[in-house]
């Protein structure tokens, strides 16, 4: 088996806890697969038939209503894995998936991924905790998009990109390099884009954030976590 190939199984983060022996059981099983920016990966009614991990670039799910409205659930990047739902429910997909910006995705079929599991305890246990992580995450978000204002939940939004996908420049700023739209940080608040970019350009104006063309500069982590947890909305 070649080994750069279980190198990359181990940039997944629910593969990493398993045995060299383990990943070149499961090499034989994955698809490499491209997509560019903005392409769709699946649709809702699609049926659930892979889970998808990311090697590079990153991965919006989105819930669209249908009047074409788009509340982004999760940005998800290097070494998540997503439809998982696969391996639990046969029913279609929910949600759509696109690619954000130019990615290297793998997938396993979940009927041989299932069996793969009934042997291996340890990827049952690692996909486990992703399921229970993305469950607390969407339960954080809806208790946002029903106790939070525009302002905290955007202010929210933006330590976690920092924290999840941001690097520290030498003057203490973090750097989120990602090709993320107005539109799609509306979405990820469920707000107007109007509406966040106003807000935006307010954080901007206080010197909390600046933003380019592909990256947001995060400069003041502290107030922006104020700014999330108010309790009182204006």
């Amino acid at each position: 088996m070649d080994p750069k190939k279980i190198n990359l199984l181990r940039k997944v983060d629910v593969f990493r806890a398993l045995s060299d022996q383990e990943l070149r059981q499961i090499a034989p099983l994955v698809s490499f697969h491209s997509f560019s920016a903005k392409q769709v990966i699946y649709m809702p009614s699609d049926p659930r038939a892979r889970l998808y991990a990311i090697l590079t670039g990153r991965v919006k799910l989105t819930q669209v209503s249908p009047e074409g409205k788009e509340l982004v659930l999760c940005v998800l990047g290097e070494g998540d894995v997503f439809g998982e739902l696969c391996l639990f429910d046969e029913g279609p997909h929910s949600t759509l998936a696109a690619a954000l910006e130019d990615s290297e995705i793998i997938t396993i079929k979940c009927s041989d991924l299932a069996k793969f599991m009934a042997e291996e305890p340890a990827l049952v246990t690692a996909l486990g905790k992703h399921v229970g992580e993305r469950i607390r995450t969407l339960e954080r978000k809806l208790s946002d998009l029903v106790f939070k204002d525009v302002a905290q939940r955007l202010a929210s939004l933006l330590v976690g990109l920092a924290e999840d996908h941001g690097e520290k420049n030498d003057a203490g700023d973090y750097v989120v390099e990602m090709k993320i739209t107005h539109q799609d940080l509306a979405g990820l608040i469920g707000s107007t884009r109007e509406t966040t970019t106003t807000t935006l350009n307010q954080f901007r104006e206080k010197g909390l954030i600046d933003f380019q063309r592909g990256r947001i500069i995060v400069r003041n982590i502290p107030d922006l976590k104020e700014q999330a947890d108010r309790h009182s909305k204006e």
